[in-house]
């Protein structure tokens, strides 16, 4: 029997913002890739971040870019966008916008014809469109990893496999006095 291909496709702002008000302690991304693979073999691994452009920022996003990398994750990042407009009454209004949504897609697209699994670690339901046709037009098995209550019902009703991060055991550890919430990456270190 062959060897379970997986990839893993990790959207470190969903992450970041689905756990950040229901889980305490700093999240071990070896333990989480560890838990995504489940012994299976490895294809691909690849963390998105969104960067918020601060140059005393740059050193701690290395850092924890550095320790993706240490872990077995490719990390593609792209900057945070910041919309400054005035409204016609002279009110300053700022938006912005920073998502790998369409970039992971692609990025599933490419990868379909060499992978068995795709595990996603996202609860984002802009994705149930993208699972679907890998399901019926690649043969894919897709699994999510999430919060589960900070996930879309649209995507745990199209995944083969839903695997809630609070039943992930030792994904998070306590915070030490070395601690630096990653601001730039979105993620914490």
């Amino acid at each position: 029997m062959p060897t379970e291909r997986v990839a893993i496709f990790v959207d470190g702002a969903n992450l970041y913002h689905s756990i950040k008000s229901y889980y305490k302690g700093v999240l071990d991304y070896e333990q989480l890739l560890s838990a995504a693979l489940d012994g299976r073999k490895l294809l691909r691994a690849t963390f998105y971040i969104v960067e918020k452009q601060e140059p005393d920022e740059t050193s701690g996003t290395r850092s924890f870019v550095y320790n993706l990398n240490k872990f077995g994750y490719k990390v593609r990042s792209k900057p945070l966008i910041v919309h400054e407009t005035t409204t016609p009454e002279g009110e300053r209004s700022i938006s912005h916008k920073g998502d790998w949504d369409i970039g992971i897609i692609v990025d599933m697209m490419r990868l379909a014809e060499h992978a068995d699994t795709y595990v996603l670690v996202s609860g984002d339901g802009d994705y149930v469109e993208a699972v679907e046709y890998l399901q019926s037009e690649k043969g894919l098995r897709v699994e999510v990893v999430s919060a589960a209550q900070c996930t879309a019902q649209t995507l745990l009703d199209v995944c083969d496999l839903h695997t809630d991060l609070a039943d992930i055991p030792n994904l998070f550890r306590e915070k030490t006095p070395g601690y630096r919430h990653q601001q730039a990456t979105g993620v914490s270190a």
